[in-house]
């Protein structure tokens, strides 16, 4: 079977699946695929969902569909079977649901995949914690960070449980946020980046690098929230880092953003969509797609997606918004903001000293103000 991932594809086998083709009654067809053959096989896709073939998230529901039995016994898997089947997992947020079924059934790099066949026992040897950091570092990333804390949840339930008598994995801390502060794409990154990728996914980077969004932001970015002012354009938009944090971030449209969004089909709500026309349907696939190009056409392999938000930081200074602003959007303290943008400066030789003396205008600007409020 095709898994379709991003703009790559991967072979990947999904054995003992029965397709069958059935006619409603208003004379339409469909496919409907069970987990296997046979009485009383459950039905886990039908062709007018909105899952595509092979995805993790088709992977995920043959996975909750196929029997539960002997084949599991003894391995992981039947920790992680168990874990999905509990009430601890029910219990979670939808969104937390969906982005554990895709750690767990992703099928390159899916906990699954990856430790699903292990015997139970290797669990409680210190030696898996190694092989996790490899799986982890392989990865990379912030996806990578959230793979293993989703293994962590899940070796802690069966821990709770008496499956295991070892929690190995306690105590690793992520990687992304301290690792990465000087990772940009810079001017010449993207420009390589977008003559060689395919338009859907280089209008991606284009738009993480000129708004700053997050992917989830991104991947639910419409013509809706774009907005007149008197002197160009704005994206109004909820930001999405968890519930308790939600704000609305109000960013100028630049230039190049500005380009963008005029060339987006008229008759097309969604500004990033995949290849078909169709928004993407996890923010998951935003960061692989790019990471796929990034690989083909060469380009520095610490270079990902998320890190698009320290070069949107610079271009919206550019494009006239003020440190707080920039603050509040990225959820940087204003210190932090500007910091990120004097770095930038400094390694991008196309910076000009016109923009390095606006920063150094602006932090006094914001200095004074600071002063007046506190005085």
């Amino acid at each position: 079977m095709m898994w379709r991932h991003g703009s790559g594809v991967t072979m990947v086998k999904l054995r003992g699946i029965n397709k069958v083709r059935k006619r409603l009654s208003d004379g339409s067809v469909i496919e409907m695929h069970y987990a296997w053959r046979g009485k009383g096989a459950p039905c886990f896709w039908r062709s007018d969902s909105k899952i595509e073939i092979g995805s993790p998230e088709y992977v995920a529901a043959l996975a909750e569909a196929a029997p539960k039995g002997q084949a599991a016994k003894g391995k992981f898997r039947e920790v992680i079977l168990g874990f999905l089947s509990s009430q601890e997992f029910r219990g979670l947020a939808p969104r937390t649901q969906s982005d554990m079924r895709i750690s767990i059934n992703h099928p390159k790099s899916g906990i699954d995949t990856k430790f699903g066949d292990a015997p139970l026992r290797a669990f409680d040897d210190p030696r898996i914690r190694k092989q996790v950091l490899d799986w982890r570092d392989g990865i990379g990333g912030k996806v990578g960070d959230d793979r293993v804390r989703h293994l962590q949840r899940i070796v802690g339930w069966a821990l709770d449980r008496g499956l295991l008598m070892q929690h190995r994995l306690m105590g690793i801390k992520s990687t992304y946020k301290a690792s990465r502060a000087e990772v940009f794409w810079l001017a010449s990154d993207i420009e390589a980046f977008v003559a060689g990728a395919p338009a859907h996914v280089g209008r991606i980077l284009i738009a993480a690098t000129e708004t700053g969004l997050r992917p989830g932001d991104l991947a639910k970015l419409t013509r809706e929230q774009i907005h007149p002012t008197p002197t160009g354009r704005r994206i109004v938009v909820w930001t999405s880092k968890g519930k308790a944090k939600r704000r609305v971030a109000s960013i100028p449209v630049t230039p190049r953003m500005a380009a963008l969004i005029d060339s987006t089909p008229a008759d097309q709500s969604a500004i990033i969509t995949n290849k078909g026309g169709q928004p993407y349907q996890h923010e998951n696939y935003l960061g692989d797609a790019v990471s796929i190009w990034r690989d083909k056409l060469g380009l520095r392999s610490e270079l990902r997606l998320y890190d698009a938000r320290g070069t949107a930081a610079t271009r919206l200074f550019q494009a006239g918004a003020e440190l707080r602003e920039i603050a509040t959007h990225m959820g940087w303290s204003i210190k932090h903001a500007s910091e990120v943008i004097e770095r930038y400066v400094a390694l991008s030789p196309e910076m000009t000293d016109e923009l390095a003396g606006k920063l150094r205008q602006a932090e006094a600007r914001t200095k004074m103000q600071t002063g007046v409020q506190t005085g």
